[in-house]
């Protein structure tokens, strides 16, 4: 039976590679997902030991301290017996950065310092060298490829709320930040940007000396943390991979999404090669096959099936691994991960493609062998139509009823673990009644295409149609993906939707800036740089602080001088006055929001001696267009890096930058579902194709032309394209109205925004795909002459 199986799978092959595609694709994620996160892992451990590379034992504090102390500290720790050179240590985050002429380099930049000591520095540079003096600064390669900047080139840097620093490159590093660039400036001029002392202090060991005995030595010295390299190295490498386990889950979650899209291809492809077989497995029942031992062969032939679409899936998710990097960059993801195959990695790959055929294949194989030998040797040999059962209805009813009540409930009781409940008993109590419901939907959408399309396409109607458990499993795959994809999408626009209001309740001017890491800090001198624009109007400067006294979150925002608005919680009525930092304020009016109070950039600016700059608007001069005002704006700006200009539509894109880029990932990854419901409408239609030689056959015979016969099949896959993918997207409405009724965003629910032009591209790209999938099946169809189908066996 085994022999006989491999034999009829190799006679079959195009039906046997049919089989296999979905798993390929399935297999193809998970065994990416996995050989990308072990590169992740081990490029991410190589860069934390890279990172301590000359440090043998670091200092922490575990506060900001004075300047002073920070010297006083860095003294005794050099005075410990065994320190050879110690130096303060600098990571700053999220600076500014621009070319000399003011073009803004965008990104999360890192400024890291190079210590006077060469025995103490773990950065090297590659072009020219690292910087030894003020003013030089040392850039990592890839930005400098992409920024076109060059050695002699000169730099701005400005941290949050401070003005720039002009600086020469002097060397190139290939070390670089993940997010922006990496800069390397001398120690001072880290301290200078930075505006406090550092923390941290790294020293090298004496000869003789190790790391573990010189760090003991330190802790008792100088009474703060010392750790020697091999648990800096230790822990550096373990939060790595616990990062590369992140992405792992997350990634692995989308693997199982695509494995289940393909057991449902799989079992479908099963339960129609095992009706056209009906003949064949009759013969070897009279011939003294047994059940069991048929059973079997069908579990071997798709156990064959599924390894030889692990090892394509394993070979396919090795160039998925290397596109992985760009797809996740917008989640941190860093450049240049290779992929790192390992035995457990082919080993799962192959077991997970296997298994999910097999287990895919047990239902088809049970039922299509359960056919007694005489029948299944009739003219009839194609699969029944079976009526669903009354225990399927009902169940199906119940639990669908179940999963809408839990949705529903879920807006109540504002728990997203509910919503989540109810979306799988709704996704079960649908998925048990799509026999019924799939095949009512598609007589609805194929009406207005019968209209159209005369009798040609109300005969692919009624193929669509002839069997519902077929077309319901073809179509589900389709819908649970469609479902995914749809409810990010809504979610995500519907998300958008507070930050667009935010920006108009925010904006009041034609202009916002603000600096570019979202500190909310802005130089002082950059208001005057402003007003020094002729084609710049009124400027309104938004400063904050914080009194002591009344516990008062202090900005700008009151009608006049020596006036104040306050929240509620400040237990004064308008008309009254309150005191804020030893000054007294007639309250103007009561604002909505918690411990804050409103008063005049005048009033701030007098009363605290360095309030921050938050942001700033901006008006065009009387008669200036916006577009010069905005020049002169950016011109202003030239000469601060963490500075960005912004018009309503650019601040509301900023606000939801974050949210896009995750949509985007995740639409991407979703999307392989997708593709694997439509490989499914593709499968069944070329099995189908098979199964109806005769049929197509006759009909040609008695007038349907090969144009005809085209037509008909294409109309099959897009009816069941369009149904499915309406279901889903109805499906999706309905699980998006259930989250955003059941969470807030800013103080206030979220209200269900249609995206219809995302919508519409997701019903196109179905449309599309489905019609690309009718062209292989329709040239099967007309490619046999009309005599040799009709003799054709199916």
């Amino acid at each position: 039976m085994v022999g006989l199986t491999l034999r009829t799978a190799r006679a079959h092959l195009t039906r046997s590679l049919l089989s296999s595609l979905a798993v390929v694709l399935g297999v193809a994620f998970v065994a990416g997902s996995l050989m990308f996160t072990d590169g992740l892992a081990q490029a991410m451990t190589g860069r934390a030991a890279e990172q301590y590379r000359a440090v043998d034992v670091e200092v922490t504090s575990g506060e900001t301290a004075a300047s002073s102390e920070t010297d006083d500290m860095l003294d005794r720790v050099r005075a410990v017996d065994g320190v050879r050179a110690a130096d303060t240590a600098w990571t700053l985050y999220s600076v500014g950065l621009a070319a000399a002429d003011g073009r803004k380099v965008g990104g999360d930049h890192r400024v890291v310092g190079v210590p006077a000591d060469p025995a103490l520095r773990s950065l090297t540079a590659g072009p020219g060298r690292l910087p030894s003096a003020s003013g030089e600064v040392a850039l990592d390669e890839r930005t400098a490829d992409r920024e076109n900047l060059r050695i002699g080139d000169q730099l701005l840097i400005s941290n949050s709320g401070q003005e720039a620093r002009r600086y020469t490159v002097v060397g190139l590093t290939a070390a670089g930040a993940d997010a922006g660039a990496l800069l390397a400036l001398t120690t001072a001029d880290v301290e200078a940007i930075a505006g406090w002392p550092s923390t941290t202090i790294i020293v090298d060991a004496a000869p003789g000396v190790t790391d573990e005995e010189l760090a003991a030595r330190i802790a008792a010295a100088v009474g703060a943390q010392a750790l020697p390299h091999d648990e800096l190295v230790r822990q550096a490498r373990d939060a790595a991979v616990g990062d590369a386990e992140t992405f792992r889950n997350g990634l692995i979650g989308f693997g199982v999404i695509a494995v289940c899209m393909a057991a449902f291809v799989i079992a479908n492809t099963f339960t129609i090669l095992l009706a056209q077989r009906t003949r064949e497995t009759a013969l070897l029942r009279l011939i003294g096959a047994t059940r069991r031992q048929v059973f079997r062969s069908v579990l071997v032939e798709a156990a064959v099936i599924g390894l030889g679409g692990s090892v394509l899936g394993l070979g396919g998710g090795f160039l998925l691994a290397y596109g992985l990097p760009s797809a996740l960059s917008a989640l941190g993801v860093p450049a240049g991960v290779a992929p790192v195959l390992t035995v457990r990695t082919a080993m799962v790959a192959l077991a997970v493609g296997a298994g999910v055929t097999v287990v895919s294949a047990l239902l088809p194989a049970r039922r299509g062998t359960a056919v007694p030998p005489v029948a299944a040797l009739s003219d009839a040999a194609v699969q029944v139509a079976r009526a669903t059962g009354r225990a399927r209805r009902i169940g199906g009813t119940a639990i669908f009823a179940a999963g809408l009540a839990g949705l529903f409930a879920a807006t109540a009781v504002h728990q997203i673990a509910v919503v989540i409940g109810g979306t799988l008993l709704t996704v079960t109590g649908f998925l048990l009644l799509s026999p019924i419901v799939v095949p009512a939907l598609v007589r609805i959408v194929a009406r207005p295409l019968g209209a159209l399309g005369g009798a040609t396409v109300s005969l692919a109607l009624l193929n669509a149609v002839r069997n519902p458990r077929r077309i319901a499993t073809t179509t589900n795959a389709l819908v649970v993906g469609v479902t995914l994809v749809g409810t990010f999408t809504l979610i995500a626009r519907s998300a958008e939707a507070p930050a667009e209001r935010r920006a108009d309740e925010k904006m009041f001017a034609q202009f916002l800036i603000s600096d570019s890491a979202g500190l909310g800090a802005l130089s002082p001198a950059l208001i005057d740089a402003l007003r020094r624009q002729p084609e710049i109007g009124a400027v309104h400067p938004d400063y904050q602080a914080f009194d002591n006294d009344t516990g008062l979150e202090i900005h700008t925002g009151a009608p006049r001088p020596g006036t104040a608005v306050v929240t509620a919680d400040a237990d004064v009525a308008a008309g009254g006055t309150i005191k804020i930092n030893g000054r007294t304020f007639e309250v103007a009016s009561i604002a909505p929001g918690t411990r804050t109070a409103w008063l005049t950039p005048e009033d701030i600016t007098a009363m605290f001696e360095t309030p921050w700059l938050a942001d700033v608007q901006a008006d065009p001069a009387a008669g200036v267009s916006t577009g010069n005002a905005r020049t002169a704006i950016d011109r202003a700006l030239a000469a601060f890096p963490a500075a960005v200009a912004y018009d309503r539509d650019e601040y509301a894109e900023r606000l939801n930058a974050s949210l896009n880029e995750a949509l985007g990932v995740v639409t991407a990854l979703l999307a392989l579902a997708v593709l694997i419901a439509l490989v499914g409408v593709a499968n069944t239609l070329t099995l189908s194709v098979v199964e109806r030689t005769r049929e197509n056959a006759l009909l040609r015979a008695i007038g349907l032309t090969r144009r005809q016969l085209r037509l008909t099949l294409a109309t099959e896959a897009l009816v069941m394209a369009l149904t499915g993918t309406l279901i889903g997207v109805a499906v999706s409405v309905a699980i998006t109205l259930s989250a955003l009724g059941s969470v807030e965003m800013h103080g206030s629910g979220l209200a269900l925004t249609m995206p219809w032009d995302r919508l519409g591209v997701l019903l196109a790209v179905a449309a599309l795909v489905s019609l690309t999938a009718s062209i292989l099946p329709a040239r099967r169809a007309v490619r046999l002459p009309t005599a040799e189908n009709l003799a054709a066996d199916g």
